[in-house]
């Protein structure tokens, strides 16, 4: 094993030790609330900007003041929420299953991010160096980026290369 291997083995072990301690409902509604802030901000900021005071000069930057507020806040009150239906888990007696499922929640974002690092360096030199060349996880991880090319814009598709 070399370093490369080490490295993915702790991206997806701190991905799974986190998703273990938070749970898999907090991990679930983490992430959509990130997507439910942005939507919410996107198409509200508009109506929010009328009421923000005089003194933020621009209109563009009471805009972005607008959907800021509204992304924060949105952010915080599903957070909230997160916390609370993962205690609600808890109080019924499935804090093992929402664990459970939190672990392997946390093993499928690890390899998705390691998927994106092995994409990334696909733009580079890197997977020409022996620490990458002799890793046990190259190969397989790389056929994993390969697969996926297809469904990405070909422009950006042709310029990741494993060989």
């Amino acid at each position: 094993m070399t370093g490369f291997d080490y490295a993915v083995l702790a991206i997806i072990g701190i991905s799974v030790l986190l998703s273990i301690m938070r749970g898999f409902v907090r991990e679930v509604l983490a992430l959509a609330s990130w997507v439910i802030a942005f939507v919410v901000a996107r198409f509200y900021a508009v109506e929010l900007v009328p009421l923000l005071p005089e003194a933020i000069p621009g209109e563009a930057l009471k805009m972005l003041a607008a959907f800021l507020i509204l992304f924060l806040v949105t952010l915080l009150l599903c957070s909230l929420l997160a916390i609370a239906l993962s205690q609600i888990f808890k109080k019924v007696g499935l804090g093992w299953v929402d664990r459970g499922f939190g672990a392997v929640f946390g093993v499928l974002r690890g390899v998705l991010v390691v998927g994106v690092l092995v994409l990334l360096a696909g733009f580079t030199a890197l997977p020409k160096d022996p620490m990458w060349r002799n890793a046990m996880f190259a190969a397989p991880l790389e056929a994993m980026v390969i697969a996926l090319l297809p469904w990405m814009p070909v422009d950006i598709a042709k310029h990741v290369k494993y060989d």
